[in-house]
């Protein structure tokens, strides 16, 4: 039990509650993007699906595969080599320089990048240009990346989205924390709902138990969002500015380390497989991404990342020498040497995404997730609904309740302009798919207009994302995808077990949709 004085419970109950409606339609969608940005690799998987399940991110013959392919790009783009695999299980290369460019406070990449099938590593694509451009000419992985961006940064340019998206993370904190400091009884309203009182009151108590069993995962998800959010659009610029006069590039060098003394003298990369295969053994893990520094050179440098192996944590960045093969040692994912802050922003990573274990902690975080999102639609209805008397509140009940069920609706509908797009032959998807996502919510938009009462706008808004995520696999089959028996044949279990979750998922939506509502304050005293 937690006791403060009334006049400061009424202060932080403001606090708690004002936050909680100003910034909440933008915080639970970030919240609500996030958790499906959780199975992002699975979708991308399952939209573009190549790979089976059981075969290795990074398949044998890629050290023969990339001396091929380096001779086929200009040799000044051998400065740095990205490596790891993408939708599908595809290998995505990234022969690039760093080159500046007008306008942009940083030198930007500018490269070759082919798309290696995962089986057989033939060439699948091949874009050039800069980072971005070549990023948005990614047509296997564009799904993923639209919803990952949404909730990174809300599609808005650097630095702001992650500006937004970190201000929203505080947002989160704060609620987290004054929702604690409120509820007087903390231990009984773990289990306290009133089934046979006031509706709202049941609501209101449905709302406070998922909360308060929610609570240490929210302040997990908002500190650890906040600190990927300010750390590149701030932290990087801010240390740089007041430890190294503004040179970014010399912060870097100290935590990531110096180059090896410069050796150009041209020499073949070591037995690339036979690190990989190192790094697997060291670690207990798969290696999911490679960065070679000077490729082909005699002081190349090769850095390996697996992800926690069972039972882990923290992840592992292992470094050879490109000449030679030699294992030189595993550096922490902060500065030179293990140390206590390093470890713990190690571990900010898979507190945030919940990978560290595979499907079933992302499934948990998924869970928990949710959770979040239900707390925070429910905080804000709840806090709009005992405001009804105002006609401003009313409208704001509306917005509240278009953004809770327009916006899932709109997400759902999002992979039906990836497939139509892709069928269509559209060389950047990224514009079919903001065209459906934005063209959904506006629809969404038109139907909270007409529809007063927010009860039935749910309802209809759920039913229509129950229809939508139905038809998922439908869309995805018409326009090219494989069946199930197909893909089960191929190893390709993603697909039809990601297909029947969303199955299930829209039938849970239609049911839920046509539940008689119960009777709340709102519809008494609400005006016809």
């Amino acid at each position: 039990m937690i006791r403060l004085p009334q006049d400061r419970t009424k202060t932080l109950l403001a606090i708690h509650g004002w936050s909680g409606v100003l910034l909440g339609l933008l915080l639970y969608a970030v919240v609500l993007t996030g958790v499906v940005a959780v199975f992002s690799e699975e979708i991308g998987h399952w939209s573009s699906p190549l790979r089976p399940a059981s075969a290795a991110p990074l398949p044998s013959g890629l050290s023969e595969k990339l001396e091929t392919l380096a001779a086929q790009v200009d040799p000044v783009l051998h400065e740095e080599l990205f490596l790891f695999p993408q939708g599908g299980g595809r290998i995505r290369t990234f022969f690039h320089h760093h080159i500046p460019v007008d306008g942009k406070s940083q030198p930007q990449d500018f490269g070759v990048e082919f798309d290696l099938h995962p089986q057989t590593l033939e060439v699948l694509d091949r874009r050039e240009g800069f980072g971005d451009d070549i990023a948005a000419r990614n047509l296997a992985n564009a799904l993923s990346d639209f919803l990952v961006e949404l909730h990174v940064s809300l599609h808005l340019p650097f630095p702001w989205g992650f500006f937004v998206t970190g201000i929203l993370g505080l947002a989160m904190l704060v609620a987290a924390v004054t929702g604690l400091l409120v509820h007087r009884h903390l231990l009984k309203e773990l289990f306290t709902i009133r089934r046979f009182g006031e509706a709202l009151l049941a609501k209101r108590d449905m709302h406070v138990i998922a909360a308060t069993w929610n609570l240490p995962f929210a302040f997990v998800l908002a500190f650890t969002g906040s600190f990927f959010s300010f750390t590149s659009s701030v932290g990087i610029p801010v240390m740089a500015m007041v430890a190294f006069g503004g040179d970014q590039e010399a912060l870097i060098e100290t935590v990531i380390g110096t180059p090896p003394p410069e050796d150009t003298r041209p020499t073949p990369l070591a037995d690339l497989d036979a690190m990989i295969a190192d790094t697997r053994t060291r670690t207990g893990a798969e290696p999911v991404f490679v960065s070679i520094a000077r490729y082909g050179r005699a002081d190349a440098r090769v850095t390996t990342f697996a992800r926690p192996a069972n039972g882990e944590l923290l992840s592992h960045n292992l470094m050879y020498d490109g000449a030679s093969g030699a294992f030189l040692g595993e550096k922490p994912g902060l500065g030179l040497v293990s140390s206590t802050g390093g470890t713990l922003a190690d571990l900010m990573a898979p507190l945030h995404f919940g990978n560290f274990a595979g499907l079933p902690s992302k499934a948990v975080w998924f869970a928990l997730g949710f959770a979040s999102c239900y707390v925070t639609l429910t905080g804000m209805l709840l806090w709009t609904t005992r405001r009804a008397s105002s006609r401003n509140w009313r409208r704001m009940t509306q917005a509240v309740t278009w953004m809770g069920y327009g916006l899932p609706l709109a997400l759902a509908a999002t992979p039906y302009g990836y497939f139509l797009g892709r069928t269509a032959g559209m060389v950047q998807l990224e514009a079919a798919m903001a065209i459906t996502f934005l063209s959904t919510a506006l629809l969404a938009a038109i139907a909270t207009a007409r529809i007063s009462d927010p009860t039935r706008l749910s309802r209809v808004l759920t039913g229509a994302c129950g229809v939508t995520l139905i038809g998922l696999p439908v869309i995805r089959l018409l326009t090219g995808g494989p069946g199930w028996l197909g893909a089960m044949q191929a190893g390709l279990t993603t697909v039809p077990a990601f297909d029947l979750v969303l199955v299930s998922g829209g039938l849970l939506c239609a049911w839920n949709a046509q539940r008689k509502p119960a009777v709340t304050e709102y519809t008494r005293k609400a005006p016809a």
